[in-house]
């Protein structure tokens, strides 16, 4: 009898407790502001989320002002680290007494962890918290169409979008992109491809040796669980593989080079001459679980290029950004149609500004959505601190696919793509010593990453300076108009919705013709070459 009056007398009081003053019931609490909706709908639908808890960011500005990029590198890492590792110790803390498993990263201040509702509710009170994302995989867009079957190529054919940005005429300057660095973070690369292999940072060719430390990282860790079966790849691949193909497509399209670079006539005597700066090196970042990724690998690939880690090493003591690549291209996105939210995957623009503040120039390809206006709308093409590239045909015609502007985000709209490039029936590379044709804005990109390389071995003064790189290959570009008349764009507007500045060009951005010096010259100082 106790009992019940006891337990009777609990319901009371919790009773009073949902009344307000005039006797109406209280409207239950609303959800955390901080975490997104689809970490809710997560939480309802499975009981346990995958999430990536954000803390508050380092400023990086200081860093554009510093002199090169040995030393933007060094202090933007110094600067990341040393801020996560103090704006971290409670959050960790916690975790720590909660025995839950998490991965720490610095070059976000975020930590990726898997929580019930009730675990989250109690890391949500800590004051450190800014936003909780979901870390849901989700399939990335490829190229359109997909990738073909493996194709035959006529010996010594240069594609034809090697030829229209004109990198033959920097081969025969002596300009092959020699002393920069290029990078992807894709679906891997297969670096014993016969125009992969002597461009790959990792490999000696006079010693046939190769050390995949500081070249090669692998940031897939588990298999999707929207997938059956093993990755080809396996996981944590101690060397560079591809479990898909788009990557060493990409990878071809910036440096691949068949022919021996001490060979008469190289590189344009090759049998395949796909790439456009095959002196070029190369490192590689898989972010892709066979077409599929998630923040947390995004952000894991980008963090090592900032600062690459031997294999199996530490990526805070073992770390060297003065390993970073020059360039990194990024030909994907993920729309909505795809399992995307752009809330759930701003977690990345963090990563993208400090890879920037550290002197690498970020690529990105501006989407496959078009031909519609305001098209652009989806990581990491939206974000201001990516140069984003739209597609063009052998024709010099806007492929009907490339994404238009104007780009809206964060409550602002400005022009988009930045630059355009040749990214339909782009012959390339794919795992196995084969070549194929593919479409896509995704083989747009790295003809630009090609170009800026071909530029940065020309002018290595340019390097660790991203935001002079943008303006100089904008301005030498070949101007092109689009009548499409997108964001309110004149018929002879240039940069344009549609072209962006034109179509990137290797002979005029190493021999600017007067018409554009004038042009260039009134750059701010800060981007004046």
């Amino acid at each position: 009898m106790k009992q019940q009056l006891s337990f009777a007398l609990l319901v009371f009081l919790a009773g009073l407790f949902l009344l307000a003053t005039d006797g109406s019931l209280m409207a239950a609490p609303p959800p955390d502001p901080r975490v997104t909706a689809s970490v809710w709908e997560e939480l309802d639908a499975r009981g346990k989320a995958d999430v990536i808890i954000q803390l508050p960011q380092a400023d990086l500005d200081p860093a554009y002002a510093l002199p090169d990029k040995t030393a933007r590198g060094r202090w933007v890492v110094d600067t990341l680290q040393k801020h996560a590792a103090a704006t971290q110790r409670p959050l960790l803390a916690q975790l720590d007494r909660m025995g839950m498993n998490y991965q720490p990263f610095w070059v976000v201040n975020a930590v990726r962890v898997q929580v019930d509702a009730g675990q989250l509710n109690q890391l949500l009170r800590l004051s450190q918290v800014r936003r909780v994302t979901s870390n849901a995989p989700f399939r990335a867009a490829g190229p359109h169409p997909e990738p073909s079957t493996a194709i035959q190529t006529a010996s010594g054919t240069i594609p034809w979008g090697i030829e229209r940005v004109e990198a033959p005429w920097a081969w025969v300057q002596g300009v092959t992109g020699e002393g920069v660095v290029v990078a992807g973070q894709d679906t891997g690369y297969d670096w014993t491809h016969e125009t992969l292999k002597r461009a790959y940072r990792g490999y000696d060719a006079s010693a046939d040796a190769v050390s995949h430390d500081y070249n090669w990282h692998d940031a897939i860790h588990e298999l999707n669980p929207n997938l059956s079966g093993d990755n080809p790849c396996g996981l944590d691949s101690p060397e560079p593989c591809d479990d898909y193909g788009h990557g060493t497509h990409t990878m071809g399209t910036m440096v691949g080079n068949d022919l021996a670079p001490d060979a008469a006539d190289w590189p344009q005597a090759a049998a395949h001459p796909i790439g456009i700066a095959p002196g070029a090196r190369w490192i590689g970042c898989r972010n892709m679980e066979r077409g599929w990724g998630m923040p947390s690998t995004y952000i894991e690939c980008f963090q090592w290029f900032v600062a690459p880690w031997p294999i199996g090493g530490d990526p805070t003591a073992d770390d060297d950004p003065a390993k970073a690549p020059d360039i990194i291209n990024n030909s994907w996105s993920c729309p909505p149609d795809e399992g995307c939210k752009p809330e759930n995957l701003d977690v990345i623009e963090p990563a993208l500004n400090a890879a920037d503040a550290a002197g690498i120039l970020v690529v990105a390809s501006a989407q496959n959505s078009g031909p519609s206006c305001g098209s652009i709308r989806d990581p990491i093409a939206i974000y201001p601190k990516a140069f984003t590239v739209g597609a063009t045909d052998s024709n010099d015609n806007l492929a009907s696919f490339s994404s238009r502007g104007p780009v809206t985000y964060d409550g602002q709209t400005r022009a988009g793509p930045d630059i355009s490039a040749p990214g339909v029936s782009v012959v390339s590379s794919i795992p196995g010593n084969r070549y194929g044709s593919s479409s896509g804005t995704s083989m747009a990109g790295p003809h630009v990453a090609g170009v800026a390389a071909l530029l940065l071995s020309a002018r290595p003064d340019l390097k660790g300076h991203p935001e002079r790189i943008r303006a100089w290959l904008t301005t030498t570009a070949d101007p092109h108009t689009s009548a499409q008349g997108c964001g309110g764009d004149a018929p002879d507007a240039i940069p344009n919705n549609g072209y962006g500045w034109g179509v990137a060009n290797a002979r005029t951005a190493l021999n600017p013709h007067r018409a554009f010096l004038p042009m260039i010259q009134t750059f701010p100082a800060a981007l004046q070459p």
